[in-house]
């Protein structure tokens, strides 16, 4: 079967598609996987179709205002700002979309396409199927919903999703509006929301943390996060091994390559932090955070999770979907330093099921604040909980199951 990925994002984003889109390739299928053109050797090197859109789309969401508007501000208006980003790629995806839609048998959408793929699927139906690695569904559980805000059983939380709906499905409005300019209707009546409410979805995350709770009448199935490893032979480099080598394991601090003042002074605040508690540390570079000359402190470029963070002490990040599941899956501490989206629901939720410290949002971190949470996971509660968790992530299978999912929808 020919089967189209329609995905899109940051790097953390491309991970899971390309571990998923290997294991459907290995079972014989051929497989395509939209992806900007920053990311286009990425789905080269696993040997995956690529759909290309020429645009760099992170060169776009660090030049123009969706990172400064992301920053503290609440998630419905997060997922708005997303539309600007959209409304510069809207006619480079629509002709994407167009051009790949008659050459696939079976469509699989993530979060950020949804909307496109039941708006294309409404005029020219393909069996299509969601897959989510976020729980990007309201839900008055908190341990259910990416929106959610408090933790149990609430109306509160399923208003605030709900709440959350409209920009969301906004969000891809440019790109709806650039579909129909090319003749595809945009809102097409009861058939396009019989489609939309039809489609089977699941998310490809840890039921560790997500709890598998019906939505809409539909339990969600979680099949456990498809990790992406690095390839066999894949190491830490020298200078990297000389450090872990050389003392106790460190922290890892990083937040990506966000270089916004809040960013840069949560790091500054993770390694002072980790350094007050008795760590050494290893901080990715990418914030603009000036180096210190200390022995203690080892600033990279970049390290694949899978092979560092088990050799940590903890783990302080910005809590994405992915990064969230490395660490659990490594078994040690972590603390959260949430940005935007669903990183305070990741945050939250790595605390309530005790692998983690409280999390500290960015904007509101200090020295102090990160020196105690460090404090928190250096205790042995939180690091018995989160081997125990990890035990249970590594002991999943996300891949295979994801794989499960999305040729039993094609079947049914």
């Amino acid at each position: 079967m020919r089967i189209a990925i329609l995905a899109g994002g940051s790097r953390g984003d491309y991970q899971p598609v390309l571990a998923v889109g290997r294991e459907l390739r290995s079972r014989g299928h051929q497989v395509g996987v939209t992806a900007s053109s920053d990311f286009a050797g990425s789905i080269h090197a696993a040997g995956l179709d690529l759909e290309e859109v020429r645009v760099d789309a992170m060169r776009i969401y660090r030049e123009g205002t969706v990172a400064q508007i992301m920053a503290g501000a609440d998630v419905g208006r997060q997922v708005a700002a997303l539309r600007h980003q959209a409304e510069a790629m809207a006619p480079e995806l629509a002709r994407v979309l167009l051009d790949l839609w008659p050459r696939y048998d079976a469509v699989v959408s993530t979060a950020l396409t949804f909307g496109w793929a039941g708006q294309l699927a409404a005029r020219d139906p393909r069996p299509h199927t969601l897959m989510l690695f976020v729980p990007a569904l309201p839900s008055p559980w908190g341990d259910a919903s990416m929106f959610a805000t408090r933790q149990g059983r609430s109306a509160r939380n399923l208003l605030d999703g709900l709440r959350a709906l409209r920009p969301a499905m906004a969000m891809g409005s440019p790109v709806s509006a650039a579909l129909a300019d090319h003749g595809v209707p945009s809102g097409s009546g009861v058939r396009a929301a019989r489609h939309t409410l039809g489609v089977r979805t699941f998310v490809a995350h840890t039921p560790q943390v997500i709890a598998p709770r019906r939505v809409s009448g539909r339990r969600i199935v979680l099949t456990g996060y498809p990790f992406h490893d690095s390839p066999a032979g894949t190491t830490l480099g020298p200078e990297l091994e000389g450090f872990l080598g050389a003392g106790p394991a460190p922290v890892y601090a990083g937040f990506g390559s966000q270089s916004l003042p809040q960013t840069r002074a949560a790091l500054g605040h993770a390694v002072e932090g980790a350094l007050a508690a008795g760590h050494r540390v290893v901080a990715l570079r990418g914030t603009g955070l000036e180096e210190r000359d200390d022995e203690r402190v080892l600033f990279v470029d970049g390290a694949p999770h899978d092979l560092l963070f088990p050799r940590t002490a903890a783990v302080v990040h910005h809590g994405g979907a992915g990064t969230t599941a490395e660490a659990l899956r490594s078994g040690v501490p972590q603390v959260v330093v949430p940005f935007a989206l669903d990183q305070p629901f990741f945050g939250r939720r790595v605390h309530e099921i005790g692998a983690g410290a409280r999390p500290v949002a960015v904007g509101h971190t200090s020295v102090e604040a990160l020196r105690q949470a460090f404090t928190t996971t250096a205790g042995s509660p939180v690091r018995r909980q989160a081997a125990l968790v990890g035990a249970r992530v590594r002991a999943e299978r996300g891949v295979e199951r994801a794989a499960d999912c999305i040729e039993a929808a094609f079947r049914g």
